[in-house]
Order: structure tokens, then sequence, then C-alpha cells
């Protein structure tokens, strides 16, 4: 049994409930519209060989975690919202939104899976713990790691800026028309360091950050905010629609998803993320999307054999490719941006969300953590809880029991032999 000791954290590592990627607030409006008393659970999983109860005190994150039960979305932040993305959010659901409280997740220790953090209850409660919860693992994994290394924050932070440097002024000279989106909150280095690049890449990236995916820094910074949609509503939809499922050959529910969807928001926040289940299924289930929604993001699997297939895709249906978009947004690296572009810009419009290596890239022997928390459960009505799955086009990043796996792999004719060679990095 080790012994844990409090390490007395005092930073705010999450700053309040608008800390958090645009695209979980426009997922939780189309929740609070439709399925506000759907009950789920949502779990923490990581994805490395590193043990983190040997970094990370269960009662230390505990104690950050209760912390965010008393943090709400900032008024000033909703007013902002709604003045600026008023096309987007209902007056209804921001005044909701501001008296949103989180309730507790559970932090265990699991003799096979080690450290466990679960949160269940209403999905419009508890959805918002995902990206908190890896925040504030990512951070107090690392302030550890520091410590393990005999490292000072205010040289790793050099460090990281320095790199970030390079790599903006590379970007901004040599690929002029190149933009990328900030997506790095979830697993950046600390809001400090995220809030010090954004600034930094505003000043030294020449117009190549376009946007970002954290409330709370866009609207700070008055920089535009992005996002559309994750796995988390296709997963749901498992547990939620079972039974259109269980009367098909094919998974239904996917399709039943982006219709809604597309009914919600209309023409807005038309990128479609297709791999939940293999980008093969996602592509097919999206043709009848395709002409209407404005592209599609990938985030697994290959990404040059991806845009290969979506440019073939579109022109199988007639659509010419250079009107619509590819969001690549899986482990990029500035040089894996740079080959994209260069691949792919003048046959489809081109944009990059940049997260992992963006907001944790520090040197100084700090390798970035994998680490995810999915929505893995839907608890029904009736009292059937659903248990969710997750495939992607990297075998790395799939999730689910085995045996609701085989379920989805046979109503989606998903091969995992096609894609043994592909790995997990971040």
């Amino acid at each position: 049994m080790r012994d844990f000791k409090a390490r007395n954290v005092t930073e705010r590592i999450v700053q309040n409930l608008a800390d958090v990627d645009f695209y979980k607030l426009t997922m939780l409006q189309f929740i609070w519209a439709h399925f506000g008393e759907t009950v789920v659970t949502f779990r923490f999983h990581n994805r490395t060989q590193v043990d983190l109860l040997e970094y990370i005190d269960p009662g230390e994150l505990e104690h950050q975690l209760a912390r965010v039960t008393r943090y709400r979305f900032p008024k000033w932040a909703a007013r902002e919202l709604r003045r600026s993305y008023g096309h987007l959010f209902r007056q209804e659901f921001v005044d909701w939104l501001v008296e949103l409280r989180l309730p507790m997740p559970t932090v265990r220790i699991d003799p096979e899976e080690g450290l466990v953090v679960e949160a269940t209850g209403r999905w419009v409660e508890v959805m918002l713990w995902e990206t908190i919860t890896m925040c504030i693992v990512n951070r107090l994994y690392f302030l550890a790691k520091m410590r393990e290394l005999g490292l000072k924050e205010s040289d790793v932070l050099e460090e990281g800026r320095a790199r970030a440097s390079i790599k903006f002024n590379r970007l901004g000279m040599l690929y002029p028309g190149l933009r990328f989106v900030d997506f790095g909150t979830r697993r950046r280095w600390s809001f400090r360091h995220h809030r010090a690049l954004l600034l930094q890449a505003a000043h030294e990236a020449c117009g190549a950050l376009a946007c970002t995916s954290n409330v709370y820094l866009g609207l700070k910074f008055g920089l535009p905010l992005v996002g559309t949609m994750a796995h988390e509503l296709p997963m749901a939809f498992q547990g939620i629609f079972w039974k259109l499922d269980e009367g098909s050959d094919r998974l239904l529910s996917q399709k039943k998803f982006w219709q809604m969807w597309e009914k919600f928001y209309g023409g807005h926040l038309t990128v479609a993320l297709p791999d939940t289940y293999g980008n093969d299924f996602g592509l097919s289930d999206f043709e009848e999307f395709a002409a209407r929604w404005a592209g599609v993001r990938h985030d697994s699997g290959d990404p040059f054999e991806f845009g290969e297939k979506v440019i073939a895709f579109y022109e199988r249906l007639k659509i010419d490719p250079k009107q619509k978009l590819i969001v690549f947004s899986d482990g990029l690296t500035e040089s894996l941006m740079e080959e994209l572009w260069t691949r792919f810009h003048d046959r489809i419009q081109v944009s990059f969300g940049w997260g992992t290596h963006l907001t944790n890239d520090m040197g100084c022997g700090l390798l970035p953590l994998s680490i995810v928390m999915k929505l893995v459960a839907v608890h029904l009505p009736d009292g059937t809880t659903v248990e969710t799955v997750k495939l992607s086009d990297n075998p790395g990043k799939a999730t689910g029991p085995t045996d609701k796996v085989e379920r989805i792999m046979r109503k989606t004719l998903y091969d995992p032999a096609a894609y043994l060679a592909v790995e997990c990095v971040v």
C-alpha cells in the first residue's frame, strides 16, 4: 500500500466553468434541449504505461476536483457568449448555464486500472468533467514529474516558450496560408502557460493562429471560438437509441444523431467527426449530409490516407473538394502540419486543431501523457445500463467491453485487422 502524502497544490488549475472547450458548450446545449434527464457515466482512462499513482496523491486530486464543484460559469462570460454567439446559444440555456453546479466525481484506486475517476449523474451536469479532470490530472502529474527530475518550473516555461517561438516563426514565415486552431486545453501544461502561448502566437505566428477552442481565453482575448462535436454524442446515442440499433443489421444511431444535430443547429457547426466507428463507416453515414455540411474532422488513423479518402469521397458524390474542409486534429506536430498542408491545401480547404504539442511541448524530458475521459455508460429509465463503445481508426483509442465492441463491429462491418499498424501517440 502506497503512503500517500498531500502535496498541497494551491494554484487554480482550472479557472472556472468557462475554462473548457467550446464544443463542450455547443454539445451541452444540445443535450440540455433534448436529454436533460438522461443519466450517464464518464470514466478517466490513462493510455500510457505511466503509473499515475506514483505521482498523484488521490487525496490531492479529490481536493482539486472538490474545488471545481464550487466554481461557476462567469456572468460576464455568459453575457459575451450571447453577444458574440447569439446565433448559436439560446438565452434560456445561458441563463441555466450560469446556475450550473457540477456534482463531485468519485476517485478510487483499482487493482487493475490504477487511478480511477468516475462521474455519474445527469448528462448535463457531469459532461464538463471530461476536460476539467484531464487538466487537473495532467497538471498534478507534471508538478510531481518536475520534482522527480529536479527541474524548476521557470526553466521549463522558458524552454517551452522558446520551442513555441521556433514553431510559430517557422509556420508564419514559410507557410503563410496555413491556419491552426488552439485545441490544447485538455492536456495543457498549465493555464498560465496556455494563456501566455496564445499571446505569443498572436505576436509571432504571422496570423497563423486563427481561433481557440478555450471559451474563457477566447472571450478574454477576443479570439474567435470554434468547436462542434466529439465522440461523446454518438457514443451516448448507442445507449439512448439502443432499440433502434437492435432493430437493424446496420448501426443507425450515429446517423440519428447527425440528423438531430442538423435540425437543432441548422447550417451552423457542420464539421462532422466520422471516426467513432471507423472513418469508412462514418463517411458512408455522412453521404446524405456531405453537400450541406462544411466538412469533416480527422481524429484517428493515418492523416494522409484520410485526406485522400475524403477527397475521393467528395469527388465520387460530384462535390468540389475545394469547397469543403478537413480539420486535422490527431497528435499534430508542426512538421506534420507542414506535410499535410503541402499535400492537401490546394486540393481541399485545410485547418489544424493543434492540441498537446502546442500547449504541452516543454522539452526537459517531460513527455506528454495520453489520457482521456470518456462517456462509458448510459443509464436508461427502465434500470438498464448500456456500456458504450468507441472504435476509431486506431485500436489504441478503442474503448468498451468485448461483447459490446463485437456487437458494434458487426453492425458497422469494422475490421480491426486493418488498423493494427496504427500507433496511439496522444
